[in-house]
């Protein structure tokens, strides 16, 4: 295949303008990198708390109002036993199993509901943190945040070392995020 001296020009200078766009865009895309403890944003967030104490205390109420059917249960389980060689014991012990399953699915029906209700919660709370960082990142012109764990190593508990020396982050100076977000979350200023 032959190629025109033309030809050959137009590709120089199609390199030439890549390499030159290619440039800019890297140019472009250095700035600063910031760090935001995102565990530390859903543990201080009033908000989501306030959501999953909700979602606590709906928990804590379900399982007294199950309690109490499964003690009325198991109390007609033992009343049933009064019944044995009766005829209406099989009809009796029948309406007793069916009672007890309906109790299990209400129960795996619940978990279900509360499982959904949690993803809900850490889903939207999610969206508020990104959001949250994308506008203060506009703000301080950042154009990088890495997720990373500000806690402090437990020497003595191995899995806490573990967590620690697998750190995505291990050095950072003065670059998190994490107490502007929250300050942006929770309607006060940085440093409260």
């Amino acid at each position: 295949m032959k190629i025109s001296s033309m030809g050959c020009i137009a590709l120089g200078l199609l390199v030439a303008l890549g390499s030159s766009v290619n440039g800019q865009e890297a140019q472009g895309q250095s700035g600063i990198v910031a760090v935001l403890d995102v565990a530390k944003v859903f543990k201080e967030h009033a908000q989501f708390n306030k959501s999953m104490e909700t979602i606590k205390s709906d928990i804590a109420k379900f399982e007294e109002e199950f309690r109490g059917k499964r003690e009325s249960l198991q109390n007609q389980i033992r009343a049933l036993q009064n019944l044995v060689g009766q005829p209406e014991f099989k009809t009796e012990e029948a309406a007793l199993a069916r009672k007890e399953a309906d109790l299990q699915i209400e129960a795996n029906q619940k978990r279900a509901d509360i499982l959904k209700q949690e993803a809900e919660i850490y889903y939207q709370t999610y969206n508020q943190v990104v959001q949250t960082v994308a506008k203060l990142s506009g703000t301080y012109g950042i154009s990088l945040v890495i997720r990373y764990d500000s806690g402090a190593i437990d020497q003595t508990d191995r899995p806490s070392v573990i967590k620690g020396v697998n750190r995505n982050v291990v050095f950072q100076r003065d670059l998190d995020l994490t107490s502007l977000v929250l300050a942006e979350l929770n309607g006060t200023t940085a440093g409260n």
